[in-house]
């Protein structure tokens, strides 16, 4: 995928608001890395480690140790067992095996063991937390439309005095996978209804947020909407119709563009770069459809060479505009002295759309190449590796940030 595992080490700077299972894949919720110290003592007897002891060493950084200690106390705890315990423990050995088994990337049994958990104990205090969770790992796995139920779920089931931004933290994540699921109308919904939220708390502030992140996020999610729609509008003759879809994706582009801004304004340096590069593209992807339409078969070559000229200096501003864009995403990042997978590609994006236009300054009479390349089947539908690689970079670029941000 484009920006897979590249992405982690700038979302890991993020803290989330509701529980610790952030950003990207498992990584996030491995603490300080393994850790020699972390080790299970050995009980006496072959009796298996106490819950004290498991937690040490999933709080250590031992993941592979935990996962081993938290099998064997729930093996032991299993409901009608010998080693039966009490409901709220019960939770707590499921949710630590479920934890250790994410930190060690192991989410098919984590999806199981939180399964197996609201199986048990459906509405358990932190049963909010558990259904997060499984959205989360039903996200890692691709089961997009799963992970919007379960964070569904995860939402209804919040207390009635939790946060906005923890409201907002759980729409954001599942319009995310909504969006990657292709139920666009489903995620705009969803994302009116956390803009709504937060709107009310920017009027009568209640809180003060921890992190922009997902505020960012849900403004980015918004304007890669438009920017679909954008993209589906097809340009072809008859002239008429060229036209009406001409006036159309320009309507959508200024609609894109305010959006991409808007999650600019939020200040957080990763949408602020994402949203940057998104724009810069959108500009791209406009003088595309322009300068790549049909043309009418009634042109001569000389009346085509003509068309040709006239056009590449009527959407010149275009291709300003592009460069303006990347241009400030990189000013940004050097002024606030950050990095991240957007501001590498919006210098790869500079570098190759100037070199498009000077290479092809002195080829009269035909159409630049394209400035970016796309292909539209299977948009940012939870493909795997392999089918992510027939799809276009320029698909992939709205597909953020793969495979989840949970």
């Amino acid at each position: 995928m484009l920006v897979r595992r590249t992405q982690l080490a700038v979302l890991l700077l993020v803290a989330p608001t509701l529980w610790p299972l952030a950003t990207g894949c498992a990584a996030s919720v491995r603490g300080p890395g393994p850790t020699t110290g972390a080790s299970i003592p050995h009980s006496a007897h072959g009796a298996p480690p106490t819950l004290q002891e498991a937690q040490a060493a999933l709080e250590g950084g031992a993941g592979p140790r935990a996962v081993v200690a938290y099998s064997r106390l729930a093996r032991h705890s299993r409901p009608g067992g010998e080693g039966e315990v009490d409901p709220q423990q019960r939770i707590q050995i499921l949710g630590g095996l479920a934890r250790a088994q994410i930190d060690v990337g192991d989410f098919e049994s984590a999806r199981s063991t939180l399964a197996g958990l609201l199986a048990e104990v459906p509405e358990h205090a932190d049963a909010a937390d558990t259904w997060a969770r499984l959205g989360a790992v039903q996200a890692e796995l691709g089961e997009w439309a799963q992970s919007a139920h379960s964070l569904d779920e995860a939402y209804q089931r919040l207390d009635q005095a939790a946060l906005v931004s923890a409201r907002i933290e759980l729409l954001a994540r599942r319009a995310y996978a909504l969006f990657s699921d292709g139920a666009y109308e489903s995620c705009s919904a969803v994302l009116d209804q956390a803009e709504a939220l937060y709107a009310k708390e920017e009027q009568a502030p209640t809180e003060r947020f921890s992190t922009f992140y997902f505020v960012g996020m849900m403004r980015f999610y918004r304007a890669a909407l438009l920017h679909t729609q954008f993209r589906e509008v097809q340009v072809e003759l008859p002239e008429a119709r060229m036209t009406a879809a001409f006036s159309k994706k320009l309507e959508l582009l200024t609609a894109a563009q305010a959006g991409y801004n808007d999650t600019i304004r939020v200040k957080h340096v990763y949408w602020v770069s994402a949203a940057g590069f998104q724009l810069g593209t959108l500009f791209e992807e406009f003088y595309d459809d322009l300068m790549h339409a049909p043309v009418p078969d009634w042109l001569d070559d000389g009346q085509k060479q003509t068309y040709y000229e006239e056009l590449k200096a009527q959407l010149r501003p275009v291709v300003n505009k592009a460069i303006w864009v990347f241009e400030k995403n990189l000013e940004s990042a050097r002024r606030l002295g950050y990095e991240n997978p957007f501001v590498e590609q919006t210098r790869d994006a500079l570098a190759r759309l100037q070199a498009v236009l000077l290479d092809s300054d002195a080829k009269l009479g035909s159409p630049h190449p394209r400035l970016v390349e796309s292909s539209f089947a299977g948009l940012a539908r939870g493909e795997t590796d392999d089918e992510q690689s027939a799809i276009g970079p320029l698909d992939r670029k709205l597909h953020l940030p793969a495979m989840t941000p949970l």
